[in-house]
């Protein structure tokens, strides 16, 4: 196995764990789509309804973007993209867009359609969630191979 798969691997692990590592514990060629530096995705507090949606959500798309970069990491360079996209009451994410990267290369494919099939197992809001976001939310996230 190479160094990228096992840190693909080890990426998969801390996304279910939540313990994304600092920029000074990585190492080069190591996968990541989030981390304490400022690109980060950026989450409401934990303690709340959105909160708790962006980490569900946020988990269900890095399990799928991980599986995606284990598959075709031999094709995949270094590389950074930023998506964004609306997530709707009902959970659906539309409006998909590369905000930064080309949208040529594999790593901003993959990232997208991660996004896109994160909606399929998110579920709808809450009723609490609805009245807070009745028109449902913008988000971004980065993606990122080092």
């Amino acid at each position: 196995m190479n160094k990228q798969k096992v840190s693909a691997y080890i990426c998969v692990l801390s996304l279910l764990f939540g313990q994304v590592g600092s920029a000074e514990e990585k190492t080069s060629n190591q996968t990541d789509t989030g981390s304490s530096k400022p690109d980060a995705p950026q989450f409401a507090q934990m303690g709340t309804e959105l909160g708790r949606f962006q980490h569900k959500l946020y988990l269900l798309i890095g399990s799928k973007w991980n599986l995606k970069v284990q598959q075709t990491m031999e094709k995949i360079g270094e590389g950074r993209v930023v998506i964004k996209f609306h997530v709707n009451p009902d959970g659906k994410i539309t409006d998909i867009n590369i905000a930064e990267g080309n949208p040529e290369e594999k790593l901003a494919i993959i990232s997208k359609e991660a996004v896109g099939e994160g909606s399929l197992a998110c579920g709808q809001f809450s009723d609490a969630l609805k009245k807070e976001k009745p028109n449902g939310f913008d988000w971004q996230l980065p993606f990122r191979i080092y």
